[in-house]
């Protein structure tokens, strides 16, 4: 992982060493992924009403307008407190000159100075509950901050030139404190001064004014902040956020698609199913039906053989008509032993009868077709019962 922060030169870490080098002639070399942050912001506090998020952006945007309107700009916010939002803005030119060096498929954070710096103030348990002005001494020039909590200024760039920088940072501080007086926290103008060279600690520790100061012992804060990102702020062009929402959209199509795909496969799986097992069905309706229609056949043809004579005589025979017939007449106390048709002059349909659970016998009614029938008692087993000859 690379760590750059971009101003007049861009500086380069790779967690451990940390080179210089001049955006006009210099190269970057080989960056597989990197951490980015931008000291060349704009910065706005702001109220606006959270919910919903369209109104609450769309509030935003205008009121950076009206401050910053002389180039086009892509804007980030934070949420500071309740309704209230730190806006942040970088010129889109700036935003394009960093893309062009490194893609931004390889950027994992783009941030401004500000909050990469408050990180490491964070991580080094630097107390920014009150106004602070932090001093970071790059060498050749040095950047001034204002921090009020979460809330910071616009960072200010001030050439070394062996001048006193005092003025410059009690400038930084005022500007801070009239443009944000009514949401800052503090509503005194008292601030402290935390720098980051030796010598500079000396200079302003010695002044007349006896302001306090404070060092941190860390050369390059910015690059240190880029190494935790705590923070949903990235910096994408608006080419970047179209394609992206192209993306999301044809996620959302392609998922819908495959979706409805899905479902009329499910469709068309359940009809083949259906269709296959009615096709089954009747299939074996079909082979039932040929079945029987051969076994009728083969009984008539049975029929025929046997019955012919009577066949000649009565057209028809109705043996299982009159079997049912004499089984709805036969009182429940019997049950049916045997029965056989006998063939003599006529047709006779002869049944044993014997009682059931040993209950006392019915008399069993002589109408319909038992109205000529010869029956007899019989006595089988010890068991009493009936016989029944019944003309046909």
């Amino acid at each position: 992982m690379n760590y750059l922060l971009f101003n007049n030169n861009i500086l380069i870490s790779d967690g451990v060493n940390v080179r210089r080098i001049e955006k006009d002639t210099g190269s970057l070399g080989v960056i597989e992924e990197a951490n980015i942050c931008v000291v060349d912001v704009d910065v706005l506090i702001a109220a606006a009403v959270e919910n919903p998020i369209e109104k609450k952006d769309s509030i935003l945007v205008r009121k950076f307008r009206e401050l910053y309107q002389h180039e086009p700009y892509i804007i980030q916010d934070e949420r500071i407190d309740n309704n209230l939002f730190q806006v942040i803005g970088i010129k889109e030119q700036k935003v394009r000159e960093i893309y062009s060096l490194v893609p931004s498929e390889k950027i994992g954070s783009f941030i401004p100075y500000g909050i990469a710096l408050r990180n490491t103030l964070i991580d080094k348990r630097i107390d920014l509950n009150r106004i602070l002005v932090f001093v970071d001494d790059l060498g050749g020039e040095k950047l001034v901050t204002v921090f009020d909590g979460f809330k910071f200024s616009r960072t200010r760039l001030i050439t070394d030139n062996g001048e006193d920088i005092l003025p410059e940072i009690k400038r930084s501080q005022i500007d801070f404190f009239k443009k944000n007086e009514e949401y800052l926290s503090k509503k005194s103008t008292d601030f402290v001064i935390v720098v980051n060279d030796r010598s500079l600690l000396a200079e302003i520790s010695n002044n007349e004014e006896n302001l306090p100061v404070e060092y941190l012992n860390v050369s390059y804060p910015a690059l240190e902040g880029l190494k935790e990102i705590n923070t949903s702020i990235k910096y994408i062009l608006p080419e970047e956020i179209l394609k992206k929402r192209k993306e999301i959209e044809l996620k959302k199509n392609v998922t819908s698609v495959v979706l409805s795909l899905c479902v009329i496969g499910m469709g068309f799986c359940y009809f083949l199913f259906n269709r296959i097992e009615l096709a089954l069905v009747n299939n074996k309706f079909d082979s039932v039906k040929q079945n029987n229609e051969r076994l009728d056949g083969e009984l008539n043809l049975l029929d025929r053989e046997t019955y012919r004579e009577d066949l000649r005589k009565y057209k028809s025979l109705n043996y299982g008509i009159s079997y049912l017939s004499v089984l709805d007449l036969i009182p429940a106390s019997y049950k049916i032993d045997t029965f056989k048709f006998i063939k003599s002059d006529n047709w006779n349909l002869e049944v044993s009868l014997f009682a059931d659970n040993d209950d006392p016998l019915d008399t069993i009614p002589k109408i319909s077709i038992l109205k000529n029938a010869d029956i007899k008692d019989v006595f089988v087993n010890n068991q009493p019962g009936k016989h029944l000859r019944i003309s046909l």
